[in-house]
């Protein structure tokens, strides 16, 4: 199956990268640049920030043609990295083509044709800094997978008509998923992180995690219209903020009655940056990167709008277990 993918084309090690724009924040000259490094790590300092520098050509295994002259900022496992590069070949709108599995890697998801019709891998840029191993199960059973989406149906169903009401307008659910990975790989999965959002943060007394609203690109402004008002303005980050507040409220009522779980919402907050940042800043305390975590994803459309907007419920840690235990699915690890 194949669907239009906007990367950036990379070339390292002599071959052809993609790399999805959805992750790509922003290139810059490395030649030049002292890198440090810092207890076996190679850092760059770049407008104010460190950042670790991945050799994209040694962590695909190819051979280095020397010292990488060129970087992208890119979003994986939930930070800023710098993959080094030999050449930047620039932007292309391509259709993605899913590789067959004698030739795929846990590095690649899918491929694009170049314009001389080379096949350009489209890498996965968490897994290529190591931040996040694909396919792993966690050990959580098919069984617990299969609950959590449960709830996530029925909260973004309890929401959209919470939504609806509010707005005397139509919401569709588009769809709901669940995802058990680790906070590296949450991260990676959220959105657009090289993208500007909006997030209605809502913390969850007694350490019980987040919920994240977020409304990526132009869909915050186009919710507040609905509203009567916009996100430029102080009343409309209100506004926004309340939606986020009796969306979050309705969502977790769905996951405490099907549970009995004391989740209370605390009074929410509302940010405007890149995604990234957003989700990083949110999430940061709520667990390790390579601990386990719950993402529950709905997506949404308001009156047959591009207003969209998703759902993240991201229990911490030890509310995982407990989560699972009072829908009956328990905590067994499967075999």
């Amino acid at each position: 199956m194949s669907h239009s993918l906007h990367v950036l084309v990379v070339r390292a090690g002599g071959l052809a990268w993609a790399l999805p724009m959805d992750s790509v924040e922003q290139t810059f000259e490395l030649s030049g640049r002292r890198v440090h490094n810092v207890a076996g790590c190679q850092i760059v300092l770049f407008r104010g920030e460190a950042i670790e520098v991945v050799d994209l050509a040694s962590q695909l295994g190819v051979p280095n043609e020397g010292e990488a002259p060129s970087a992208v900022i890119v979003w994986a496992g939930g930070r800023r990295r710098a993959f080094a590069v030999d050449t930047l070949v620039g932007q292309v709108w391509a259709e993605r083509e899913d590789l067959p599995s004698f030739v795929a890697s846990r590095f690649t998801a899918g491929a694009v044709l170049g314009e001389a019709g080379e096949v350009i891998p489209v890498l996965e840029p968490g897994v290529v800094a190591g931040a996040w191993e694909p396919g792993s199960d966690l050990g959580f059973t098919e069984m617990q997978r299969s609950a959590l989406i449960e709830i996530a149906n029925i909260g973004s169903g309890n929401a959209a008509t919470a939504l609806s009401q509010m707005l005397g307008r139509p919401v569709e659910v588009h769809y709901a998923e669940a995802l058990l990975a680790t906070l590296a790989e949450a991260a990676d999965r959220a959105g657009a992180a090289a993208g500007t959002s909006a997030v209605v943060d809502t913390p969850l007394a007694g350490d019980g995690g987040k919920v994240l609203l977020l409304f990526p690109d132009q869909s915050g402004d186009r919710l507040c219209e609905l509203l009567g008002t916009t996100l430029s303005d102080e009343m409309g980050r209100s506004a926004l903020r309340e939606v986020g507040n009796i969306l979050a409220s309705s969502y977790l009522n769905a996951i405490v009655e099907m549970t009995g779980m004391p989740l209370e919402p605390e009074p929410p907050s509302i940010e405007i940056d890149l995604l990234g940042s957003l989700v990083a800043r949110s999430l940061e305390g709520v667990a390790k990167p390579t601990d386990p975590t719950v993402l529950m994803r709905s997506v949404m459309t308001v009156d047959a709008s591009d207003a969209t907007f998703a759902f993240l419920f991201v229990p911490h840690l030890g509310a995982v277990d407990t989560l699972l235990d009072h829908l009956g699915v328990g905590t067994e690890q499967a075999a």
